[in-house]
């Protein structure tokens, strides 16, 4: 999957993240959030700067993630247009500096989470850290929205009991509410699409 999303051509990625910024947009979750927890896209991921953008430019909260190695966790940390990014870690993220103020996890309104891969239940992987597994049992009130290109979509994809579910995957030609707020089973039946 990641030399499928490395083959895609820069124009491709520029409109397939258009299109799953508009989806995301639509999304009542999102017009009701005040922080949102974002990503800075790495690798060929579906980029997520436009929803960055806009919810600073609607004066909402945003809160980018930082790499804590020794702890092997996530630190999210306030956002805003002064803040500087720099690379970071052996992959070279982009991330706030390490004395940008913390956010308060339970502020959080809606989290943006990345994927490799994706299934319609809400199952995801990422790059195999673990990272948001362990970061977002701790984001009690925010509405889970990954976002990825289509063909990153799964039928289905293997799980382990650590593995946390979204609660929307979004892509750039459809939405899926997974039913993971309401503690849908694995073989519950599939969730709707829009």
């Amino acid at each position: 999957m990641k030399a499928i999303r490395g083959a895609l051509p820069a124009e491709a990625r520029v409109a397939r993240s258009s299109a799953i910024v508009a989806r995301v947009l639509e999304l009542a979750a999102w017009r009701e959030a005040k922080v949102v927890a974002a990503f800075i896209a790495m690798r060929g991921e579906a980029d997520p700067a436009a929803l960055i953008a806009e919810a600073l430019g609607s004066g909402r909260r945003v809160t980018l993630p930082r790499v804590d190695a020794e702890a092997r966790e996530l630190r999210m940390h306030e956002f805003d247009e002064a803040t500087v990014l720099s690379p970071q870690g052996a992959y070279g993220i982009l991330e706030p500096p390490e004395d940008a103020p913390l956010t308060p996890l339970d502020e959080v309104d809606l989290v943006l989470v990345p994927a490799l891969v994706l299934d319609p239940l809400g199952y995801r992987i990422g790059y195999g850290g673990g990272f948001y597994d362990r970061l977002l049992p701790s984001m009690h009130n925010a509405t889970r929205v990954a976002i990825a290109y289509d063909f990153q979509l799964l039928a289905e994809i293997p799980t382990h009991d650590h593995d946390q579910r979204v609660d929307y995957v979004v892509t750039d030609t459809r939405t899926l509410e997974t039913g993971a707020r309401e503690g849908a089973r694995e073989d519950d039946e599939w969730p709707a699409e829009s």
